[in-house]
């Protein structure tokens, strides 16, 4: 699918309407939050963020034996 969008100027910041039509087939709906990353091939990414992405990073928890070391 594919639409010819022009950029337009809103405030301090630049935006690109996404149609209707591209949002139903995504299934993506108006206020969710997206990701916008910018390639090395200078293209624009706009994707859903996945879920382990801002979830805190946990410490591999290190567990210490106290016990001596058996020897025969």
């Amino acid at each position: 699918m594919r639409a010819l969008q022009k950029l337009v100027r809103n405030g301090h910041s630049t935006q690109v309407t996404i149609p209707r039509t591209l949002l139903h087939y995504l299934g993506w709906l108006a206020g969710e939050e997206v990701i916008v990353e910018c390639t090395e091939s200078r293209q624009i990414v706009i994707r859903r963020p996945a879920p382990d992405e801002f979830a805190p990073k946990r410490a591999v928890s290190v567990v210490l034996d106290r016990t001596p070391p058996v020897t025969p």
